[in-house]
């Protein structure tokens, strides 16, 4: 029984290792209420507007034109209606099979939002992605898909 207090400190230890780990893979978990796919704009082209509701409506904004993997991106949100309460992107490669962290999105004036992304490098010549705005508004969650391609040029 010399060693009781080791094995109690260690078993505490386990516990605290699995909880942390478990709190780091689920920090960004989100319970998305509606899931919207827009298909109909080209967000690295344009400019895109999409409804969340009847009550709000947002236009999204990615800059510089492109979504350069190798610059900085600015994304920009105006918000029509209701005031909306965070708002966060993040970009997937679907190829590749990887997506970036979320990269939050601060409130500029009382109808905007920007804040600044990276694309993941990638090689291939041609890239499919996809750019997810997450936007929360009172309980309700959002989370809107933009697919696009990139070409690589040469």
């Amino acid at each position: 029984m010399q060693h009781k207090p080791i094995f109690i400190i260690a078993a505490i230890l386990s516990a605290f290792i699995v909880l942390l780990g478990y709190s780091v893979v689920n920090w960004n978990a989100q319970d998305i209420d509606y899931y919207l796919r827009v298909d109909d704009c080209q967000i690295d082209k344009t400019s895109c507007q999409v409804t969340l509701d009847k009550h709000s409506s947002i236009k999204v904004n990615i800059l510089p034109r492109g979504i350069p993997d190798t610059k900085k991106l600015t994304v920009y949100i105006q918000e029509t209606g209701d005031e909306l309460d965070e708002l966060s992107v993040s970009f997937e490669a679907i190829e590749i099979d990887t997506t970036t962290p979320q990269y939050r999105l601060y409130r500029q004036t009382e109808n905007s939002f920007s804040g600044g992304a990276f694309l993941a490098i990638c090689s291939l010549s041609k890239q499919s992605w996809v750019t997810h705005l997450f936007v929360k508004k009172g309980n309700e969650t959002w989370e809107i898909a933009f697919p696009f391609s990139k070409q690589l040029k040469d």
